[in-house]
This record gives structure tokens, C-alpha cells and sequence, in this order.
């Protein structure tokens, strides 16, 4: 049987570049994904679930890998809208996790 690939990878410039994200796949536990980095592992084609969490909000993205397909996953850590008005008026501010799905040959371009 052929394989697919999943990349997730953490590059966006409007993100924190702080908290590390928690990340699952299909409910298995994979790693925290920090700030600059990738994570990439073979899986089997059809539905996945990749879930990311940053310890306050967390969100899930369904995806469909076809065989010999890459698919490639953008997570984002950045502040919710108000942000930046929270960490002026009280020091801290709620920071989102995002997963979007990007197209092919997409990871590490920020256009």
C-alpha cells in the first residue's frame, strides 16, 4: 500500500513565537511543535484529524491524503482579536491556535 504525508509546520510571521503547541493526530499524542519548526510523519491515505492545542484553546482540522499525496498544515499561535489591547491594559493576552491547510509546495512561503 502507498503511503501519504502529513507536514505541520510553524512559521507564520504573526505568530508569538511563544507557548509551544501541543499536537495529535487521530487522537494519538505527537509532540509540542515550537516556534520555527516542522513535524512530518508518513500516514495512511484517506481522513485524518490533527488536533492543536496551546494549554488555553485548541482546534482541530480535518484532512484527506491521497496515496504518495504530502499534505501540508500551517499552525499559528497569535493573539485573538483585542489582543493587543489586553497586554496593554492587563499584562497578558489569550493567544489562538489556527491550523489551515496549505496547498501543495505552500510550506515556508508566507505569501
Amino acid at each position: 500500500m502507498t503511503t501519504a504525508r502529513v507536514t505541520i509546520v510553524r512559521d507564520h510571521p504573526d505568530d508569538v513565537q511563544d507557548r509551544p503547541v501541543r499536537l495529535w493526530l487521530d487522537g494519538e499524542r505527537l509532540e509540542n511543535l515550537g516556534y520555527g519548526k516542522a513535524f512530518t510523519r508518513d500516514i495512511a491515505p484517506g481522513r485524518h484529524v490533527i488536533k492543536a492545542h496551546n494549554t488555553l484553546f485548541g482546534t482541530t482540522l480535518d484532512i484527506d491524503a491521497a496515496p504518495g499525496e504530502e499534505v501540508r498544515v500551517r499552525c499559528m499561535n497569535g493573539m485573538t482579536g483585542g489582543g493587543r489591547l489586553m497586554v496593554l491594559l492587563m499584562g497578558v493576552a489569550y493567544l489562538r491556535v489556527r491550523l489551515e491547510q496549505l496547498p501543495s509546495g505552500a510550506v515556508g512561503d508566507h505569501s
